[in-house]
C-alpha cells in the first residue's frame, strides 16, 4: 500500500462515521450472520499483526467487563506500569475508547492512526471481504496504537459476544469472564449456555481465565471449554460488602457533591484488602473480585502488580455513567444500564446510598432492547419521563410508551432527552432523586448538549 495523505481529526471523524455501525443502527441478526474474524485478521496482516507479542488482557462477559477493565487498569497504573485500555461504545467521543496511562487519546493521535488503517480497511474492502465495520476500525487502531507504545499492559473489553468479536485476534497473557446475562440474544443465543459458549470462546490454549460465579449450566459450558483448551480456570468468590450509610439530603454540603463509595474487603495475594470502590452497587463485589483474580495472575507471571497498588487503583478508579451521582437536591444519578439485572442493580444502588421521598425516571432505550423488562423494574418510580437517543437504534419515545404504559405509575413522553430531564428537574422537589438510564446514547446526548456534564 502507498503512504496515506494525512487526515485531519475531520477528516478522520467523517471517514469512521461512514463504516457500518451496528452500536448506533441497530444489531440484527443479520449482522450476527455476517461476523467473523476474518476481516480483522486481515487488516493485522496487512498493519504489520500489530496484536501479536502485546502483553495484554482480554476481557468479555454480559455485565460488568467495563467496570473490570477500568479496576484492572487503574491497578496497573498504580503500580507504575506504562497501560493501554480499550473499551467501548464512547459517550462524547471515541477518542475514550483508546486510552493511554489512562487519558483518552488526542485528537491528532486519533487521525494518524486513522490516517494508517483507512489503506488496509479500504484493501479489506477491495478483496471481496465483508467491508470491516466502525468498531473493526477502532479495534484495529487500538491494536496499532498499543504496538506502537512501550507498554508494560494493554487490556481490552470484549465489544459483543467474544466468539467472532474483532479483539479476539489477541492472545492475551489472561482472560477473563465477568457474569452472564441474556443479552443481544437475537445474536448470541437465548438461553444462558448459548451466551456463555460465544463468551467462553476468548479462552486461548493454555492461558489462564479468570471467572465470576455463576450457575450451574454456563459455568459448566465455561469450565468445559477451559479443560478442552487446557486453559487453568479460577472462579473467583465475591468480595464481602460493608454497611452503608444512606446519605440525606439534609447531610451534604451545597458546595460540592459528596463522595459515595462501596465498602468491598477480600483478599489479594493471600493477604486482606479493604476498599472504598467508588463504583456503586453491590455487583461491584464480584466485579472487583474478577479484577483482583486478574492482577494476581499477573503478578505470579512476573509483572509488578503489588496489593498496595491494587488498593489505591480501585479506590481511585473512574468509570463514567454507572450507577454516577452527577447532582443533588435532588439527586441526579446517571447509569447506562439497559437490561432488567442493571435496573435491579440500579435501583439497589440508589436505596442503599441515598436518601429520598419521590423518585422520577429519565428513559430511554434502544429498540433492540427489552423495554417491557426494563420498565417492570423501575415500576417502582414515581412518574417516568420517556425519552429516546437521537440514533437510529433509538426505540421512538411514544412506541416505548405504547410497550411499557401498564408498568408505570403515570408517565409522560418527552422525546428531546435533554427537555426531558430539564422536565424531571421542574418536577422534582429538593429531597426526591431522579434517575437518567436505559441508554448509553441517551446520556451521551446529554452531555453532548450540555444537560450533564462531560466530565462525569
Amino acid at each position: 500500500m502507498s503512504r496515506p495523505k494525512p487526515m485531519t481529526y475531520q477528516q478522520a471523524a467523517e471517514w469512521l462515521e461512514q463504516l457500518a455501525d451496528p452500536e448506533r443502527t441497530g444489531l440484527t441478526a443479520e449482522f450476527g450472520r455476517q461476523m467473523s474474524l476474518d476481516a480483522t485478521l486481515r487488516l493485522m496482516e496487512l498493519l504489520g499483526n500489530p496484536h501479536e507479542g502485546l502483553c495484554a488482557v482480554h476481557i468479555g462477559g454480559t455485565k460488568g467487563k467495563g467496570s473490570v477493565s477500568a479496576m484492572v487498569e487503574a491497578a496497573a497504573r498504580a503500580s507504575g506500569m506504562r497501560t493501554g485500555l480499550f473499551t467501548s461504545p464512547h459517550l462524547v467521543s471515541w477518542r475514550e475508547r483508546i486510552r493511554l496511562d489512562g487519558v483518552p487519546i488526542s485528537e491528532d493521535e486519533v487521525a494518524r492512526l486513522a490516517t494508517e488503517v483507512r489503506p488496509a480497511v479500504e484493501q479489506v474492502e477491495r478483496e471481496n471481504l465483508r467491508g470491516p465495520s466502525f468498531f473493526e476500525a477502532c479495534t484495529a487502531m487500538a491494536l496499532l496504537c498499543f504496538a506502537e507504545r512501550d507498554l508494560d499492559i494493554a487490556i481490552l473489553e470484549v465489544g459483543l459476544g467474544g466468539r467472532l468479536d474483532a479483539t479476539n485476534v489477541i492472545t492475551p497473557r489472561v482472560s477473563a469472564i465477568t457474569t452472564l446475562g441474556l443479552d443481544h440474544t437475537n445474536i448470541l443465543g437465548d438461553t444462558l449456555e448459548q451466551i456463555a459458549a460465544e463468551k467462553a470462546a476468548i479462552i486461548k490454549p493454555g492461558v489462564p481465565v479468570i471467572c465470576a460465579p455463576g450457575k450451574p449450566g454456563p459455568s459448566g459450558v465455561i469450565a468445559q471449554t477451559a479443560h478442552e483448551r487446557a486453559a487453568p480456570l479460577r472462579v473467583v468468590d465475591p468480595f464481602e460488602l460493608g454497611e452503608v450509610h444512606p446519605l440525606s439530603p439534609d447531610e451534604i454540603d451545597d458546595e460540592a457533591l459528596p463522595i459515595l463509595a462501596e465498602p468491598l474487603s477480600g483478599r489479594f495475594a493471600g493477604e486482606q484488602v479493604v476498599i472504598d470502590l467508588p463504583l456503586l452497587g453491590v455487583h461491584q463485589a464480584i466485579n472487583a473480585a474478577v479484577a483482583a483474580g486478574i492482577c494476581e495472575e499477573l503478578a505470579r507471571q512476573g509483572l509488578p502488580i503489588t496489593r498496595d497498588a491494587f488498593v489505591e487503583g480501585l479506590t481511585a478508579v473512574r468509570w463514567p455513567a454507572r450507577v454516577q451521582l452527577a447532582g443533588a437536591r435532588p439527586w441526579i444519578i446517571v447509569d447506562c444500564g439497559h437490561n432488567e439485572a442493571s435496573m435491579r442493580a440500579l435501583m439497589r444502588a440508589m436505596r442503599r446510598h441515598l436518601v429520598f421521598d419521590r423518585l422520577y425516571a429519565v428513559l430511554g432505550v434502544s429498540h433492540d432492547k427489552p423495554a417491557e423488562g426494563v420498565a417492570r423494574e423501575l415500576s417502582s418510580v414515581d412518574h417516568a419521563i420517556l425519552t429516546q437517543a437521537s440514533i437510529s437504534r433509538a426505540m421512538p419515545a411514544d412506541d416505548l410508551a405504547e410497550a411499557t404504559r401498564f408498568w408505570w405509575r403515570s408517565y409522560e413522553v418527552v422525546a428531546d432527552p435533554a427537555e426531558a430531564l430539564e422536565r424531571a428537574k421542574q418536577l422534582a422537589a429538593p429531597r426526591d432523586a431522579i434517575c437518567v438510564t436505559g441508554s448509553f446514547f441517551v446520556i451521551a446526548d446529554l452531555m453532548e448538549t450540555g444537560a450533564l456534564p462531560r466530565d462525569l
